[in-house]
């Protein structure tokens, strides 16, 4: 069984309620899920994505508020790549970030597709990607009075940097990706699951990235149920990845991956999915914990600061 799309990608922040703000005043973003890190809930974990929560679409952020900013380097996951419906939704983007200073480097083009990269006040690596054929997510209508026409959609891919292209891609099509270049003499490669992406690029250099705010921590894929994820984990371990066997994240079960260079690649299921413990009227609206924490609850959200 193979992965066959993004599932969602996994960022840090140090400034959650900034980080809050950009997603879903400036992005547009729905908050579908408000919780912990659930192997260190004394930090927020939110989840941006689309209204419905839909796998695929969503951003999420651990809030480290002593992290250093990160060093930029190989070895990474150096952009998230979010899609968006049309090449004017891209110009309206380009227009609103020029109203309110955010950095991005216009229009051009990427691996063939029309792009334009930005990045939040923390450094976060983002780009938008003119995606006219996808219609598989509700965009949320309701955030940051953004036209429906333009919303964002979802995560189109992201971009890896690598010291070596080829044992990355192939690492890539063990778990289903199709790539049909020539390997051997790339030094940039699009591997393609379902509809969407991932692109590695080659940089040789010895500077390897270093995690911190304004980083991403780990992607991930999506497979349709746990058969499907006990079978990739078979195959990993069979071909010894370092991996963490099947962890209950109780809106998904995951498995992460030591991949190429030690990025951490996840593989989640689509189930059971965010409305496991909240309507879907008032998803993100409280704060929810896996039932393991649950005894905890009065300690943790001591801790937390509120988010409005």
């Amino acid at each position: 069984m193979s992965a066959y799309g993004i599932h969602h990608v996994s960022a840090i922040t140090k400034d959650i309620i900034e980080n809050h703000d950009f997603f879903t005043q400036f992005l547009g973003h729905r908050l579908v899920k408000k919780t912990v890190n659930q192997d260190s809930p004394d930090m927020y974990h939110l989840f941006y994505s689309d209204y419905k929560g839909t796998p695929g679409t969503d951003v999420t952020f651990f809030e480290i508020g002593l992290a250093p900013k990160y060093t930029p380097g190989t070895n990474s996951i150096s952009r998230t790549i979010l899609r968006v419906p049309s090449v004017e939704a891209i110009e309206y983007f380009r227009e609103r970030m020029e109203e309110q200073g955010v950095y991005h480097e216009g229009i051009t083009d990427y691996f063939g597709e029309t792009m334009m990269k930005f990045s939040d006040e923390e450094g976060q690596r983002f780009a938008l990607l003119a995606d006219p054929g996808y219609h598989d997510s509700e965009p949320y209508a309701g955030g940051g009075n953004i036209p429906e026409e333009y919303a964002i959609t979802g995560i189109f891919g992201v971009e890896l940097t690598v010291q070596y292209l080829k044992p990355m891609v192939q690492f890539l099509q063990m778990l289903g990706g199709e790539y049909d270049g020539d390997i051997d003499d790339a030094d940039q490669a699009r591997v393609r699951f379902g509809q969407d992406s991932v692109f590695v690029v080659e940089s040789r250099t010895t500077n390897v990235e270093k995690q911190g705010y304004g980083s991403v921590h780990h992607f991930a894929l999506r497979v349709k149920d746990e058969t499907a994820l006990a079978e990739i984990l078979e195959q990993a371990t069979a071909e010894k990845w370092r991996n963490s066997g099947i962890v209950d994240r109780h809106y998904f079960k995951a498995l992460y991956i030591s991949a190429v260079g030690n990025i951490t690649v996840e593989i989640s299921t689509d189930s059971p999915g965010f409305t496991i413990d909240e309507p879907l009227e008032t998803l993100g609206e409280h704060l929810s914990l896996p039932p393991f924490l649950e005894e905890n609850r009065d300690f943790i959200e001591m801790r937390l600061h509120p988010l409005n």
